[in-house]
């Protein structure tokens, strides 16, 4: 099973940029500016998170153990 924790670990004085870091099966933190929180999820969004959210449930899995969990569904919840 894969996890990924993603924490916001910090916010600059003026509030307007959240760092968060990622922890787990991805390790990496970046800064987001706040108004990105707000925007609509774009196309190119959507895409990544799939492709994230696949490579994820790959990960320690055969082919098969992959395949046949993201045909059942890879639930995320937040």
């Amino acid at each position: 099973m894969s996890a990924v924790i993603i924490q916001l670990t910090g916010i600059c004085s003026g509030g307007n940029h959240l760092t968060f870091t990622a922890s787990g099966d991805l390790s990496r933190s970046m800064v987001i500016d706040l108004n990105d929180l707000s925007a609509p999820i774009t196309e190119q969004d959507a895409a990544a998170f799939i492709r994230v959210v696949a490579r994820l449930a790959k990960l320690g899995r055969t082919n098969a153990q992959a395949r046949a969990l993201l045909q059942t569904g890879a639930t995320v919840t937040v």
